[in-house]
């Protein structure tokens, strides 16, 4: 065939759709993202848990969805193979800009933790303290490694600092950082229309011949 073989031209334009869903479309696994930070935010809020299993269970929530977003990628929107996006450089400029920004906010973070525990060392293994710093310390890494969209870092930041908050036993109120639930719901909205254009495309893939 040659370049110019309808066959070869459609089979590109799917090809480039489909290699979307390596990196910043997430389909399902926005949708549960975008459930999560809801959940987590009028939770916090509105009902905060007393016993410590149920404030660990609600600091799951990053953790719940960022290994599912990995797995329904993995084994599900590239159930035709491996191909990954091609990332312009001003994608590449704007995720390292977001980078920095929570490295530079993680590290004040914990500086002044420190600072205040300074003369009271203890204070660092007390009520939830450890795993909150854990969690600001592996926010930056997080963003490097999982959250490469706008959408995507507003979501997990979010769910990342409201987890590090709840170990310590309290949450945001109703009102600040509002826009987390915002970008929650257009999270949802966004990650079922990617849904249903990953089942045209896998159907579309299959007329053409490519199996799983």
């Amino acid at each position: 065939m040659t370049p110019t073989d309808p066959h070869n031209s459609q089979l590109a334009i799917l090809t480039r759709r489909y290699a979307a869903f390596s990196r910043s479309a997430g389909g399902l696994s926005s949708v549960l993202g975008g459930i999560l930070v809801l959940i987590t935010y009028f939770v916090g809020a509105l009902a905060f848990p007393e016993s410590l299993w149920a404030r660990l269970a609600l600091a799951s929530a990053p953790i719940v969805w960022l290994i599912s977003r990995q797995l329904l990628r993995n084994r599900y929107y590239q159930q035709f193979g491996r191909v990954a996006e091609p990332v312009p450089s001003s994608d590449r400029r704007m995720h390292k800009g977001m980078i920095i920004f929570t490295g530079v906010v993680a590290a004040g973070v914990i500086s002044f933790v420190l600072y205040v525990a300074r003369d009271e060392p203890a204070l660092l293994l007390d009520n939830g303290m450890p795993g909150y710093i854990a969690f600001v310390a592996a926010m930056p890494v997080i963003v490097w490694r999982y959250l490469h969209t706008p959408l995507d870092f507003i979501v997990g930041v979010f769910l990342i600092a409201q987890a590090a908050l709840v170990l310590t036993g309290s949450g945001y109120s109703l009102g600040h950082q509002i826009q987390a639930p915002i970008a929650a719901v257009f999270f949802i909205g966004i990650g079922i229309r990617q849904h249903l254009d990953f089942t045209r495309l896998r159907r579309e893939l299959s007329q053409l011949g490519v199996s799983a």
